[in-house]
């Protein structure tokens, strides 16, 4: 049911739409910069996944209407959802859209432009191609004001499929931001305290293909025939945690590796570091990364995707090519 005020809203307003059901990345883009537009006066409504883990976190925030629906890929084909929507859309007097899903710039955009909201901007997080259909190139068209990507490289691969999918003066990148301020004056205590002579090597993001964690392990067992001492802290949950323990019984990591589960004090986490290494075989953008560098803390990663524009090899952290046990193994030891 949506959380909206009982009067009519004194002022325009922009809303962010994000129904991924999962917490990544870009939920915690959309949420940061939710609380940061209301704090500075702006009036914020929110659309979500009902039940997701964004909408958990904005339950918390009732300066900020929320709508929670039942949204999927399909959810467009659906007419009594479009008019929910728009609906909403009217109601809280939404002036523009950000919208943070392929599905979300179909229903959302879709019932946006139904609504009248004069700016509609889909924003992707990840580098992946647009398909070149012909319902997409309406829906950038003919739909979009602009798009929004978080690194050159995003942008790029957008458009990739069709160069012309969206003339580029329409297409604007913006990097993610980092409170500096606001994350040292965060308090924290390490998670995990060294032992003597111990290096700490943390990564943190969903157990899955994409995060790489399989070469970290990998790497791991090099430095450990190397001689050195040293423990790997792995934040995070995913369908691979299974095989990722599996793994690191079958390469003989027990005592070197510890499987944290989901971390919500990310700075107990790095605080507990000396390095932090990001193996990923793709990023959206790699926040880990900036919150790491931002608390002074040395970073390793695999150069791909956006990752070369967050970290300067040789002056803000190592990169070594995607998939290379041997170098990121020599980049950690």
């Amino acid at each position: 049911m949506p959380r909206t005020p009982n009067t009519e809203p004194p002022r325009d307003a922009v809303c962010l739409f994000n129904s991924n059901r999962a917490w990544g990345g870009g939920e915690k883009w959309f949420l940061d910069h939710a609380l940061l537009l209301a704090k500075r006066g702006w009036r914020v409504c929110c659309v979500v996944n009902r039940g997701s883990a964004l909408a958990q976190r904005l339950r918390g925030h009732p300066e900020i209407p929320l709508l929670e629906l039942p949204l999927g890929n399909l959810s467009f084909l659906n007419p009594l959802t479009l008019l929910r929507l728009a609906g909403f859309f009217r109601k809280q007097r939404v002036r523009a859209a950000i919208l943070a899903l392929p599905s979300d710039l179909k229903a959302g955009g879709l019932a946006a432009r139904l609504a009248g909201v004069p700016r509609i901007f889909f924003r992707r997080g990840i580098a992946l191609p647009t398909r070149d259909t012909a319902f997409n190139r309406f829906l950038f068209r003919c739909v979009l004001t602009g798009l929004i990507c978080n690194s050159e490289h995003t942008r790029n691969m957008v458009l990739a499929g069709n160069p012309d999918l969206l003339p580029r003066e329409r297409t604007f990148v913006l990097y993610n931001g980092l409170d500096v301020a606001a994350l040292d004056a965060q308090p924290g205590t390490p998670l995990r305290e060294r032992r003597p002579g111990e290096v700490l090597i943390g990564s943190a993001g969903r157990l899955t293909e994409q995060k790489g964690q399989t070469y970290l392990l990998q790497a791991a067992a090099q430095l450990r025939d190397q001689g050195l001492n040293f423990r790997v802290l792995l934040a995070g949950t995913g369908e691979l945690e299974a095989g990722l323990r599996q793994q690191a019984r079958d390469l003989n990591l027990e005592d070197r590796v510890e499987f944290l589960g989901f971390v919500q004090d990310m700075k107990a986490f790095y605080l507990s570091l000396d390095i932090l290494a990001l193996p990923s075989l793709w990023e959206g953008f790699g926040y880990v990364l900036t919150e790491a560098m931002a608390l002074r803390l040395p970073v390793a990663a695999f150069s791909v995707s956006n990752i070369p524009e967050v970290v300067e090899h040789g002056r803000t952290g190592l990169l070594t090519p995607a998939a290379e046990v041997p170098a990121l193994a020599q980049s950690l030891a």
